[in-house]
């Protein structure tokens, strides 16, 4: 019986012989060499040449194999020329199987680093590697967790965040996928969990998890995807390239998932998986970094999207997603912090030209009905969502944003509606349900918002636990723990949430809605003055808001009103 280090030494070694492509170069190079000695043995007795011309060419293909193996074993063949091979990266520490609520210090720079993208900054205990799987029941559903950061450098993780959503919205183009949400997805970042128990929360059959490791022009992105029932490997591969190569790299993983999850595509779906919306490292990298901006809703953060997209498009001026999110950013920071026309204005140009250049991308119509309804363009925005819903049915923004638009066109049930899909596509969204429960307020249906309030209690919770800075969350908390009779609480959150937005206009106006439940009317109005005196700019939702019902006949909230353009 063989000796089990031996039998790991080979293993090792023959993964490290496939990493570096030496098996791949072998196979070609006997191949070509057996049709160079063919061709020589057939074509050179025919002129006349001597008879040892065949007996040298056969020495050169024989002489020539070892060179051909070490030449493999250190260099890399690929679009940019032969480049040195790196050192593969020691063996990742696997997942531990613990308590998945515990949360260790965000971006803390000391923590033990993980090629598993269970969140950043994790610790794990070894186990025993995975043998390969043929995936198994439920199969077709697949959580993409972000990808760790490997680079050292804490400003790096926009890029290994941006890798893992961008395979994520590959995937999502796919109907025969049930894709978990980022927002799902991303919740575990930061957290220890086992790929069974993050599976089993995110209601999903495989888990796809990685790394990515920067170094100047270089990159390093290692992928796995795993089936949660049996907690076995159904592909992995670690890519070593250079940055202009990332976007092959994204794709690659994508088809790789979609073979070992054995689906079928169409032609239709093909194409959209092969689509790039650029092909520059530096814009898309720009890009990356203002859609990182985009998860909080502070004015500072909209401006700080809106110069990286500008930047992108710099680069790449046909670069459709960059007008996309630079419409998005425009549009948020009307509704939410300043309502100027002009700001209404780019996110219209914006989102235009984003479908000018990409007819066939769900984000540009999102963006072009947000950007229509901010303008209460109601009827052209619809259309603009229903394009995208068709596009990409698992878009979440195309049914939020549209849920938005229909309650403030007082179109409560379709709202309603909207606001179920959007909570389907994105579970762990906390956003969705608040309107929802809204509508349902608007609608008469107590039952049913108080049902979704209480529903929501653990949604808030979870979302502010690991943003515990999002001021906006902490408000609309404040303001769902009053509804469902957690007055003191309530109280405590809804001041804490002035304290930290007090410049905010969207946290003014959600702490005027805090005390206009309550009956305080003067203080619910002083603080709806601020809002709008800072930026507020949504009329339509204001005029249609159920939390500020007892403000209607009052001449100050009317004078409010028309203060707004």
């Amino acid at each position: 019986m063989p000796d089990s280090s031996q039998a790991f030494s080979f293993e090792k070694l023959w993964s490290e012989l496939r990493r570096r492509r030496v098996i791949r170069v072998i196979v070609v190079y006997v191949i070509v060499g057996w049709v160079i000695i063919e061709v020589a043995a057939t074509m050179l007795p025919g002129l006349n040449l001597p008879g040892w011309t065949v007996t040298f060419v056969i020495a050169l293909v024989v002489l020539g194999f070892p060179v051909a193996v070490v030449m493999a074993w250190l260099f890399d063949l690929g679009p940019g020329g032969a480049t040195r091979t790196l050192a593969a990266d020691p063996p990742s520490p696997p997942r531990a199987a613990v308590d998945v609520t515990a949360i260790p210090a965000p971006n803390n720079p000391a923590a033990e680093p993980s090629a598993i993208a269970t969140g950043a900054s994790m610790k794990f205990r070894p186990e025993t590697p995975r043998p390969t799987a043929q995936p198994g029941p439920g199969h077709h559903s697949i959580a993409v967790l972000p990808f760790v950061n490997m680079s050292g450098a804490p400003d790096n993780e926009y890029f290994s965040d941006g890798i893992s959503e961008e395979i994520l919205n590959l995937l999502c183009k796919l109907p025969q996928l049930k894709v978990a949400s980022r927002t799902s997805a991303f919740a575990f970042k930061g957290k220890v969990a086992s790929i069974p128990a993050v599976a089993k929360e995110l209601n999903v059959g495989t888990v796809l998890e990685g790394s990515v490791r920067r170094a100047g022009d270089r990159v390093r992105i290692t992928a796995q995807l795993i089936d949660a029932g049996s907690d076995t490997h159904l592909w992995s591969e670690t890519y070593d390239r250079e940055m202009k190569d990332v976007f092959a790299i994204q794709d690659d993983i994508a088809h790789s998932i979609v073979k070992a999850l054995q689906v079928t595509l169409t032609p239709k779906e093909r194409r959209a998986m092969q689509f790039v919306a650029t092909s520059d490292p530096e814009a898309y990298d720009y890009y990356l970094r203002g859609r990182s901006y985009m998860y909080s809703m502070a004015r500072r953060d909209y401006e700080h999207a809106i110069r990286m997209y500008e930047q992108a498009i710099a680069v790449d001026s046909k670069y459709a997603l960059a007008y996309a999110g630079m419409a998005d950013a425009y549009s948020m920071l009307y509704r939410y912090a300043e309502a100027s026309t002009e700001n209404a204005t780019r996110a219209n140009r914006a989102s235009e030209q984003a479908l000018a250049l990409d007819a066939d991308s769900a984000e540009a119509h999102a963006s072009r009905g947000l950007a229509l309804f901010i303008s209460e363009n109601y009827a052209d925005a619809q259309r603009e969502f229903d394009a995208a819903i068709n596009l990409n049915a698992n878009l979440f923004e195309a049914y939020y944003y549209y849920g938005l638009a229909c309650s403030s066109a007082g179109d409560y049930e379709k709202a309603a509606r909207l606001y179920h899909k959007a909570m389907e596509v994105n579970p762990a969204d906390y956003q969705a349900p608040v309107f929802l429960a809204q509508a349902y307020a608007s609608l008469g249906e107590k039952q049913d918002e108080m049902k979704t309030r209480l529903g929501l209690l653990n949604t808030v919770e979870r979302h502010l636990k690991l943003n515990p800075h999002d001021t906006r969350a902490l408000q609309i908390g404040a303001n769902n723990l009053y509804q469902v009779g957690e007055k003191q609480k309530a109280l405590a959150m809804a001041e804490q949430a002035l304290i930290q937005g007090r410049d905010e206009p969207v946290v003014l106006y959600n702490g005027a809605c805090f005390y206009a439940m309550q009956g305080e009317t003067d203080r619910a109005l002083g603080l709806l003055e601020q809002a709008v005196r800072l930026g507020w700019g949504d009329r339509a939702w204001m005029e249609h808001d159920s939390e500020l019902e007892s403000l209607r006949d009052d001449p100050r909230f009317r004078t409010l009103l028309m203060r707004i353009q």
